[in-house]
């Protein structure tokens, strides 16, 4: 009978999964503490500075878990090679108190996400984030309609003042 190794890919995905479902999910600051370096460096892909620390991670999340309760990031896929881990995941939530430029509107959001870490001894080192924000606050009703909406919607009002639109061939 032979012991079987885990495969660190698999360790690190579990890991990441973790945060993800305690941390993120559940808004459990000891999780964090575990599964997160001191030094951890949050980048957002579309935002110009990067978070650095622990602690600012944890703010972040926290208050944004206070401004969206309901917040909940599902694990669609996860793979991991060496010290790296690519999740792809769905973001929902409906805002209920103000954040940053978010702001209640009595809508919800549903958008993919995904999300790169970097592991160092153990723990979270590093981690990219790219969510569509514009799509998220479109969803929320906090930006205007794209132009293919507006195409449409002109369009419309333009049949239905010439006479209702479609002729009807007899």
């Amino acid at each position: 009978m032979g012991t079987e190794s885990v495969a660190p890919e698999r360790t690190n995905v579990e890991l990441c999964r973790r945060y993800i479902e305690e941390f993120v999910n559940e808004g459990d600051a000891a999780a964090a503490e575990e599964l997160v370096h001191e030094d951890v460096v949050t980048h957002q892909l579309g935002v110009d500075v990067d978070r650095v620390g622990r602690d600012a991670l944890v703010d972040q999340i926290l208050g944004f878990r206070g401004a969206v309760p309901d917040w909940h990031l599902a694990v669609e896929d996860a793979v991991g090679e060496g010290d790296r881990v690519m999740m792809r995941l769905t973001a929902r939530g409906t805002p209920q108190e103000p954040w940053g430029n978010l702001v209640p509107t009595g809508k919800s959001f549903e958008q993919p996400a995904f999300f790169v870490f970097r592991l160092e001894d153990g723990r979270i080192a590093e981690q990219w984030n790219l969510v569509n924000l514009m799509g998220i606050a479109r969803q929320l009703g906090l930006l205007p309609p794209g132009p293919r909406v507006v195409a449409k919607l002109a369009a419309r009002r333009i049949r239905s003042r010439l006479g209702g639109g479609r002729r009807r061939r007899a």
